[in-house]
């Protein structure tokens, strides 16, 4: 990821641990504050960026709370690209599909909150270790 680095971004790196995904989202808000989205995209790219690092707890590390995960917060003038890098098990983007909104239960609904409120979602597997899964949401002017 540092390969990438961006002299308008922010980088944090937390534990695996769900007690730590108060502070990703209060970065989320932040940023996106800062460039001026609508509080209702807001509240839907917060959503989807906890939903990510959910996900990347629960099946990447299986729930192991001692794992890191990197994101990384990346501002240009008509986006915001947000990075989530694991170095967990990997899984298979294809497969990663949302359950059918019909079901009614708990659970299974991130990939569909992700998939609808970013303008990109793009899984890359192709490291040595984890995924990196970025998410871009284009700025309306």
């Amino acid at each position: 990821m540092d390969k990438d680095f961006y002299p308008n971004s922010i980088k944090l790196v937390i534990a695996s641990d769900p007690q730590w995904m108060h502070l990703v989202r209060n970065v989320v808000s932040s940023v996106a504050n800062r460039l001026k989205f609508r509080r209702s995209q807001i509240r839907r790219l917060i959503l989807a960026v906890d939903e990510a690092c959910t996900n990347v707890i629960r099946h990447a590390y299986q729930g192991d709370k001692q794992k890191q995960i990197i994101i990384c917060f990346k501002v240009f003038d008509d986006r915001l690209e947000i990075l989530i890098k694991d170095f967990g098990r990997k899984g298979k983007p294809d497969t990663f599909k949302p359950r059918d909104l019909k079901e009614i239960r708990p659970g299974g609904l991130g990939i569909h909150f992700i998939n609808k409120v970013m303008d990109e979602v793009n899984y890359d597997t192709s490291l040595p270790v984890g995924t990196e899964l970025r998410l871009v949401k284009y700025r309306k002017k």
